[in-house]
């Protein structure tokens, strides 16, 4: 069994990545909520961090969904330079 450090340690590890995915992936509490199937109340409350909240179900749908989470993203992950229609045809001819 986990010891109380473990446990809080490890929420606190999750409740980071999930800012992070957040804020990474420019997503909101409401989007991320719709696909894990639980409140935008709850998922608040879980990444500030209030108690009595089983933070284990809501991680493991994190993790389930998380592939559709970041398909929800805002704004591209890799900055890409634009490439002309000319050089991509260029590119399709020669393979």
């Amino acid at each position: 069994m986990k010891n109380l450090t473990e446990t809080t340690e490890t929420t606190q590890q999750n409740r980071n990545r999930l800012s992070i995915l957040v804020s990474v992936f420019d997503l909101s509490l409401e989007e991320v909520s719709k696909v894990i199937g639980l409140s935008r109340p709850l998922l608040s409350r879980v990444l500030h961090g209030h108690s009595g909240i089983n933070h284990e179900v809501v991680y493991a749908r994190l993790e389930k969904h998380l592939p559709e989470i970041i398909a929800k993203r805002g704004k591209a992950f890799f900055q890409v330079e634009a490439v002309a229609v000319e050089r991509i045809e260029e590119l399709r001819k020669a393979s």
